[in-house]
C-alpha cells in the first residue's frame, strides 16, 4: 500500500500584519485563481497597449483596457485592510502610488510570507 504524502499549508502565511510605508495593514495574499486572473489581466493589458499605441484600435479596446487597469487596481487594493472604516489609508497609497511599485510590494510581500 502506498504512505500517504502530508502537506500542511497552514506554515505559509497567507494572511497576517505588513507596515506599508510606516503603516500597520491587515493583508490577505490572493489564491491562484485571482493570481491567474491578473497575470491573464497583465498579458491583455500589454497586447491593448500595443493596438493603442499602433493607433489601431477602436472604442472596445479602449473599453476592455479600462475594465482590466480597474481589475488590477481591485486585485491590489483588495489585499489590504487598514484600520480606517473606509479604507482610506490603503486608497491614497493606492492612489499615490505607481503601479510598479505596488507590483514589486506584492512580490515582496509574498516572498516574505513564504520564507516565513
Amino acid at each position: 500500500m502506498d504512505e500517504v504524502k502530508k502537506v500542511d499549508t497552514s506554515k505559509y502565511n497567507k494572511q497576517g500584519k505588513v507596515e506599508v510605508d510606516g503603516k500597520l495593514w491587515d493583508i490577505k495574499l490572493p489564491g491562484a485563481g485571482k493570481e491567474l486572473k491578473l497575470s491573464k489581466a497583465q498579458r491583455r493589458l500589454k497586447f491593448l497597449q500595443k493596438k493603442v499605441d499602433s493607433g489601431n484600435y477602436d472604442e472596445a479596446d479602449l473599453d476592455a483596457y479600462d475594465q482590466l487597469e480597474d481589475f488590477t487596481y481591485n486585485f491590489f487594493y483588495e489585499m489590504f485592510q487598514d484600520s480606517t472604516e473606509d479604507n482610506s489609508e490603503v486608497k491614497a497609497w493606492m492612489d499615490d502610488t505607481p503601479l510598479a511599485i505596488i507590483v514589486q510590494s506584492f512580490e515582496d510581500i509574498k516572498s516574505q510570507a513564504a520564507d516565513s
